[in-house]
């Protein structure tokens, strides 16, 4: 999955992002938020996809 992809995945679940420091943002959903990297085409780990899920509560 591309860093495109899971952004566009995570607004389809209601996540808000805010420009953050650099390529990232600050995304929130259901008032729990975390850091995200936008690197845009390039593949995403498996891991971060996991952590980022688990920072906003999808899993």
């Amino acid at each position: 999955m591309k860093y495109s992809e899971f952004r566009r995945w995570l607004r389809e679940q209601g996540a808000e992002f805010k420009p953050a420091r650099g390529s990232h943002f600050r995304v929130t959903l259901n008032g729990r938020s975390t850091i995200f990297p936008d690197h845009g085409a390039k593949e995403i780990g498996k891991g971060l996809v996991e952590k980022i899920k688990k920072d906003l509560g999808l899993k």
